[in-house]
C-alpha cells in the first residue's frame, strides 16, 4: 500500500521525519559552554543563555523514553539534507486553504543564530516513531511567536487538504491541552487519511522556556499508543531539566 508523507506535525521535527532524516545542527551559536563557571562548578540555567547545536545534541543524548529507550541523535549532514528535502517537498504540494500552509512553513523559519538538535526512536517496526527536537535562539520572542501563529491558524484550519503527487490527503487537526514544566506549552493532534485507506496520527507537544524550545512528536500508522500525550510531555520536561543542568 502506497503511503504519503505527513505534513501537519506543526514542528521542525515532523518535517525532518517527512524528509527521512532527523538530527543535530547546522549553525552553532556563540553561547558559552553549558552553565559551567570558571571554577568548574555548574549553575542552573535562568532562561537567558542560549545553546549551541553541539550542546543541544549532548542534552538530547541523555534523554530516554518511558521504556528506557535512548534517543538516537543523528549527524549534521543529515539534518542539512532533511531541511533541503522538506523545503523542496513543500514547494511541490498544494495546501487548501492556503492559510493552512503556516503549519508547515513555520517549522522552516529558523533564526540565523539558532542552534538545534533532534533525536529519534522507533517502535513496532517503525510503525510508531518518536522525535524530540530542541532549538535555541537569542531572539526570545521567536519561538512564542511561532506558537501564536500556529494557534491562530488552528482555529481556521481544523480541516484542510494537502495534494501531493496528484493525491489529495485529508487532514484534521485538533488542539491538545498540553501541560509541561515549560513557561509556555502547546499541543495538537493530527489525523491524516489518503484515498487508499491509509491513516496516520501525529501528536505534537511544544514547550518553550527563555531561549529554548523543545518539541516532542509521535507519529503512528492508524492510531497512536495509549499514554502518548503524557510520554511526550515527560520527554519535554526531561529535556528542559537536562538543559537546566
Amino acid at each position: 500500500m502506497q503511503r504519503f508523507p505527513p505534513l501537519a506535525g506543526l514542528s521542525l521535527a515532523a518535517l525532518l521525519a517527512v524528509a527521512g532524516c532527523s538530527s543535530s545542527s547546522p549553525s552553532p551559536s556563540s553561547s558559552p559552554s553549558p552553565s559551567a563557571e570558571a571554577d568548574g562548578t555548574t549553575t542552573a540555567d535562568d532562561g537567558s543563555r542560549t545553546y549551541s547545536s553541539e550542546e543541544l545534541a549532548a542534552i538530547l543524548d541523555t534523554v530516554t523514553e518511558a521504556d528506557g529507550t535512548a534517543l538516537q541523535v543523528l549527524p549534521t549532514d543529515q539534518i542539512d539534507q532533511g531541511m533541503d528535502q522538506a523545503r523542496r517537498f513543500l514547494e511541490s504540494v498544494v495546501i487548501t486553504p492556503e492559510e493552512c500552509a503556516v503549519f508547515a512553513s513555520n517549522t522552516l523559519e529558523v533564526p540565523e543564530d539558532a542552534g538545534y538538535a533532534t533525536g529519534v526512536s522507533g517502535a513496532g517496526g517503525d510503525a510508531v516513531q518518536t522525535i524530540v527536537s530542541a532549538s535555541s535562539s537569542a531572539d526570545a520572542a521567536f519561538f512564542p511567536g511561532r506558537i501564536d501563529a500556529s494557534s491562530a491558524a488552528l482555529q481556521a484550519c481544523s480541516s484542510f487538504t494537502v495534494e501531493a503527487q496528484g493525491v489529495v490527503i485529508d487532514q484534521t487537526v485538533q488542539d491538545v491541552d498540553a501541560a509541561t514544566d515549560a513557561d509556555r506549552s502547546f499541543g495538537n493532534l493530527t489525523l491524516q487519511s489518503s484515498p487508499d485507506g491509509a491513516r496516520q496520527e501525529t501528536m505534537t507537544v511544544i514547550g518553550t522556556r527563555g531561549s529554548l524550545a523543545v518539541t516532542a512528536v509521535r507519529t503512528a500508522r492508524d492510531a497512536l499508543p495509549q499514554g502518548t500525550q503524557d510520554e511526550l510531555q515527560d520527554l519535554i520536561d526531561e529535556t528542559l531539566a537536562a538543559a537546566a543542568g
